[in-house]
């Protein structure tokens, strides 16, 4: 108990470093009349009622983070718990705290962007883009699983049952692929033509749901996002999403995962068999290359051994 108490209380404080930091560094302005620029200069314009709204966005954000961690270190989180949280995460980052500019996509692609074509990359999005960075590290997939409303709002369509129980879990390989692939498109078109892939007339960025701007590329894109959503568990975070595909990278150095102990674990499939997404298969086969887990606890709920746990990777014994 001691030890998981200092590990709770590491985490703790990690986190409210980035509460503190991420806020401060928002309202730092940045160089420049306009407030973009990363250095020199204050922000005296009125982007300071949106870093305000980033703040809450960040607080609220890290606070989510947090009570997910610590809700899956000690209880288990069962199926409709899982949806109220959900439902909790869409209403206060999708609705409430709307999710104005830099939404998690454009402080991913933007600073890319940047960088390739020589431009400047904004204090907001580099701040963003630390935080989302910053969670992920602490505990896998805690931004991805425990703050973004569009993921949210595919995990809580994901509940609707499909026709004739026809729910897919996508080979990760071939997932995974395809994300890939489209970042590489998108690095191309970078370099070819200046715009990304993702953010072009928003073909490939569904964020702008937040802000309640329903033009017909978002319309179409959202709408067959939330349809495949019924059949495959987060659909555009395994095939599309650049910041599903870095924290997916993250994920493999993150301190908090999902862990087995062997010794407890009798083999039993349950835990594949309830899981919604394709990692817990890899995580009991002991798969190297493993897909996202978006710490969604069904895996732990499912397990009548207590094999499965939110916690540190122990090291290996000598």
């Amino acid at each position: 108990m001691k030890r998981n108490t200092i590990y709770l209380l590491v985490l703790c404080i990690a986190l409210s470093v980035i509460l503190i930091c991420m806020p401060a560094m928002a309202k730092g302005g940045g160089g420049g009349g306009d407030g973009s620029g990363m250095g020199g200069g204050r922000n005296t314009d009125i982007t300071s009622i949106s870093t305000g709204i980033l703040s809450l966005k960040f607080i609220f954000g890290g606070f989510a983070a947090l009570a997910g961690i610590i809700l899956l270190r000690t209880i288990k989180i069962n199926r409709n718990i899982r949806t109220l949280l959900m439902c909790t995460i869409f209403m206060l980052f999708g609705v409430l705290v709307v999710m104005h500019q830099p939404s998690p996509l454009r402080a991913m692609v933007d600073p890319v962007t940047a960088l390739a074509t020589g431009g400047v990359i904004t204090l907001n999005k580099a701040t963003m883009l630390a935080f989302i960075g910053g969670l992920s590290v602490i505990g896998a997939k805690l931004f991805c699983g425990w703050v973004c409303p569009f993921g949210a709002l595919q995990e809580i369509i994901n509940r609707i049952p499909a026709p004739f129980q026809r729910k897919i879990k996508l080979p990760f390989k071939i997932s995974n692929g395809i994300r890939i692939s489209l970042f590489v498109i998108s690095l191309i078109m970078i370099l070819a033509t200046g715009y990304d892939l993702y953010t072009y007339q928003n073909i490939l960025n569904p964020f702008e749901l937040f802000n309640w701007q329903f033009e017909a590329v978002l319309v179409v894109l959202v709408g067959a996002v939330l349809v495949a959503s019924v059949f495959v568990y987060r659909p555009f975070c395994y095939l599309v999403c650049p910041v599903g595909l870095l924290t997916w990278v993250l994920e493999q150095v993150s301190i908090f995962s999902v862990r087995i102990d062997r010794g407890k674990c009798n083999d039993c499939k349950k835990c594949i068999l309830k899981s919604p997404c394709p990692s817990i298969k890899a995580i009991v086969d002991g798969d190297t290359l493993r897909p996202d887990c978006f710490a969604c606890g069904a895996c732990i709920d499912a397990c009548p051994r207590d094999a499965l746990k939110f916690g540190i990777r122990k090291k290996a014994k000598a």
